[in-house]
């Protein structure tokens, strides 16, 4: 009895390993491009990989141009590797001195790294024109997107189980906060959808993108980011991230407050959307001058 207990506590012992070892190797394959940066660098001025490597590396980012924002993935991701695959453990003295160096950006000389300009927001009349044009497919998931205000990772998640029709909402997993969230939809979304798992076949099990061959022919199968990016493109000319820019654009436009967008959007934080998605559209300003 006591081996069988002693196996049971093995077996469950190592899928609790596998488990973490997945999310590690997740984070390496999303960081491997930043640390093969790093790895070179190291190389060229002959250092070791260390963390007092890392923080020569940042700041000679820093001096070369690099943004704020990839100054933070790409330290985050470095540190990641420096920990799990080489065994070192990152000191209190070294957290801070990498604060510190994050800290030249508030310099006059690198302000300008600090700017983040991303993909603008668009007319919503003028992307609601362009999606009126394309197949029952690429207009219902274009649509959707538009609506929900989705990220792509998100999207792709989304299976017609999460979605009820009748209600006009769906259940979308949103991975940044590692939660669930209701979204609404309109008729004319709930419509284009029904169309589309018609014209296709669709059952609850089916990815709401799914992956279509040559011969149109629908496969349930997850596809990823980068290809429904390219889709979108193909589609509108532009980046999903235009289609959650313009909602939410289109949203404060029409009068919501930042809670109700926030509630549609997926966001956490009401100054994200303040700052990084009301500042983007500049035709309300332009009504004024």
């Amino acid at each position: 009895m006591g081996e069988l207990i002693q196996v049971q506590s093995l077996v469950e012992n190592k899928k609790v390993n596998d488990a973490i070892q997945q999310e590690i190797d997740k984070k390496s394959k999303l960081y491997k491009g930043d640390f093969n940066r790093f790895m070179q660098y190291a190389e060229q001025i002959q250092q070791p990989i260390s963390f007092e490597t890392l923080e020569k590396y940042l700041l000679h980012t820093i001096e070369t141009g690099l943004k704020l924002s990839t100054f933070n993935k790409r330290s985050a991701g470095i540190k990641h590797f420096l920990v799990n695959t080489y065994g070192l453990i990152e000191t209190e003295d070294q957290n801070k001195r990498i604060a510190l160096l994050r800290q030249k950006y508030n310099h006059t000389d690198y302000a300008k790294q600090k700017l983040m300009k991303g993909q603008s927001a668009q007319s919503k009349s003028e992307v609601m024109a362009l999606i009126e044009k394309l197949d029952t497919r690429a207009k219902a998931i274009s649509l959707f997107n538009l609506i929900t205000a989705c990220r792509p990772s998100e999207m792709i998640n989304i299976k017609i189980e999460d979605i009820d029709l009748d209600d006009c909402s769906v259940n979308v997993y949103m991975q940044k906060q590692s939660e669930w969230k209701s979204k609404r939809l309109t008729l004319e979304c709930v419509n284009a959808v029904r169309a589309y798992i018609k014209e296709y076949g669709l059952t609850k099990e089916s990815y709401l993108v799914g992956k279509v061959d040559k011969h149109n022919k629908y496969h349930n199968t997850k596809i990823s980011d980068t290809a429904y990016r390219r889709s979108i493109h193909k589609w509108l000319g532009f980046a999903p991230y235009t289609l959650r820019k313009t909602q939410i654009s289109a949203m404060h436009e029409a009068g919501a407050d930042l809670a109700t967008i926030a509630k549609q959007s997926g966001h956490k934080n009401l100054e994200t959307i303040n700052k990084h998605y009301l500042s983007v559209n500049d035709r309300t300003i332009d009504k004024f001058l």
